[in-house]
């Protein structure tokens, strides 16, 4: 088995498929659950502002995945196998029953700290995936983004 590819939150582009993601979760935009007319069951659906250091944007859970974003605030999930979606031009990451999601641990400090230089890679995965370190770049929502299907002839 070939390991994950993450991208950051920056090369999420239209119509993706399989969106590989480590991201802060910043707040809970909306919560809502749906009646099914088919059964007597409903539908938890919720959208939550996420980001890293490149951009945020928003996501829209379903059902379990809901439960595992919705008490998370400040904390780093990573996203496998999303997808995105178009909702009236603009872009949703969605996180359904298709995509596995976790609650990355909080890293507070590494053994052997004498060891690492600034070139060392583990130290950069640190910064990247500690949620006491890493801040989202709220100036760059790609949620705001507006984009228009334009047919090729």
């Amino acid at each position: 088995m070939s390991q994950l590819k993450y991208i950051n939150v920056v090369q999420v582009k239209p119509a993706q498929h399989q969106v590989n993601l480590r991201v802060k979760v910043i707040n809970q935009i909306m919560l809502a659950e749906c009646k099914d007319d088919s059964s007597s069951g409903s539908t938890k659906i919720a959208e939550f502002l996420v980001g890293d250091q490149t951009g945020c944007i928003i996501i829209k859970a379903i059902d379990d995945q809901v439960n595992l974003i919705q008490n998370q605030q400040l904390s780093m999930i990573a996203i496998h196998n999303a997808r995105v979606e178009m909702y009236r031009g603009f872009m949703r990451i969605v996180v359904d029953y298709n995509t596995r999601g976790e609650i990355l641990p909080i890293i507070s400090s590494l053994p052997n700290q004498e060891i690492h230089d600034k070139d060392n890679i583990s130290n950069k995965f640190l910064h990247s995936t500690n949620p006491a370190i890493m801040n989202p770049n709220l100036e760059n929502n790609l949620s705001l983004v507006e984009y228009q299907y334009v047919p090729i002839k």
